[in-house]
């Protein structure tokens, strides 16, 4: 109000902001408070400045530089790659956004990924010593950027890690925001099974198991809101161009493929919503827009009663969710080749399915000589 009180009533003012939201509020604050008679805005704030711009003039120079803070998990959504933040830790350049783990300091702050590893993702040493006090006992710690503890001997620090996964995490590089979507998701739609969430250190592994096997073939028995899925799904895209594949987009036919069977229908209508936003979006900046807004009171997760639905990949590969009753009848029936569209054989299985019939789903797959291969 200060600031304005010496311009022109018919001065224009241009307003924009994230989303959108808010200059509809400071619009009506500088037109009927201030009156102001020409004040707009930009419709959609920044967000769908960012989608228009890449959707319809992909080549021009954006007039927003840098990162757009953003109200979801994932903080900051980076626009350009100009560096104009400085590391509230070690002063450099950067321009990655977050928030202090320590959840009682909660700091939203400019950090390098550097120092993200270094402190944990906390904005000091306090607090970083706070979050491994918190992890010690047991306590939660949502930030998946690692979770070393350190210890003093008599000679010097020491960094040391409780647990594989601690480790996984501490020395990788974190999974694209699309990952972390699918977590919040979860927890949303399906809290009281949100921690069968494979994760970022299994997601970054089954990825690495998938990219390796011959063509990037993959059965995943149980395929809940679908992060596994997802993961696979990029390793069969891997493995397929580490092979040099160029043969028609990966089916049940033969080619890069993840199959993955499930009961559950909610869990079905979830990862298949998950799994279309990946296959028209990949897994970058605009698909876990697109995945955070499944949450948002205007979107409804589609009901699907479909026994089948395949969604494809970057022209490569593609995914077949398989609605079953009987997970173990439909192996039986693959493996022992007893009945129509059978698939080609799998590189890899990834059971994660009813666990007291572990042992059958292992003899189902590999006990039949007219569908196991070595591979």
């Amino acid at each position: 109000k200060e600031k304005l009180k010496d311009t022109p009533k018919d001065q224009p003012i241009m307003t924009y902001c994230t989303g959108g939201i808010r200059c509809v509020k400071v619009g009506a604050y500088l037109t009927q408070e201030l009156g102001f008679k020409n004040v707009s805005r930009l419709a959609g704030g920044i967000i769908a400045y960012d989608r228009t711009l890449n959707e319809k003039a992909a080549e021009e120079e954006p007039l927003f530089k840098g990162t757009n803070y953003v109200f979801d998990g994932r903080v900051g959504r980076q626009i350009t790659n100009d560096a104009l933040g400085e590391c509230v830790t070690c002063g450099s350049n950067t321009n990655l956004l977050s928030n202090c783990a320590n959840d009682n300091c909660h700091k939203r702050m400019v950090q390098c990924q550097s120092c993200r590893s270094s402190f944990i993702g906390t904005c000091s040493d306090a607090c970083k010593q706070r979050v491994l006090i918190a992890r010690k006992k047991g306590g939660a710690i949502e930030e998946n950027t690692g979770s070393a503890e350190l210890q003093k001997d008599t000679n010097e620090n020491v960094m040391t890690y409780r647990n594989l996964d601690d480790y996984s995490e501490g020395h990788s590089t974190p999974p694209p925001s699309f990952f972390h979507e699918i977590e919040l998701n979860t927890r949303a739609f399906l809290p009281s099974g949100s921690h069968m969430v494979s994760g970022a250190s299994q997601g970054k592994l089954l990825t690495q198991l998938a990219s390796m096997t011959r063509e990037g073939r993959i059965l995943e028995l149980g395929t809940f809101t679908g992060y596994a899925t997802a993961s696979f799904l990029e390793g069969a895209v891997n493995a397929g161009d580490i092979t040099g594949y160029d043969g028609p987009m990966g089916s049940r036919e033969g080619g890069p493929f993840v199959m993955t069977i499930e009961r559950d229908s909610r869990a079905i209508d979830i990862a298949a919503a998950h799994l279309e936003v990946m296959s028209r979006l990949g897994t970058g900046e605009e698909a876990a827009e697109e995945a955070c807004a499944l949450r948002s009171e205007s979107t409804k997760v589609p009901e699907l009663d479909a026994d089948s639905i395949v969604f494809p990949y970057k022209n490569i590969a593609s995914c077949e969710i398989v609605r079953a009753t009987d997970a173990l009848a439909n192996i039986e029936q693959m493996a022992f080749g007893d009945g129509q569209n059978i698939p080609a054989p799998f590189d890899l299985v990834f059971v994660d399915a009813d666990k007291t019939r572990l042992l059958d789903y292992v003899e189902a797959c590999v006990g039949s000589d007219g569908r196991s291969e070595e591979r």
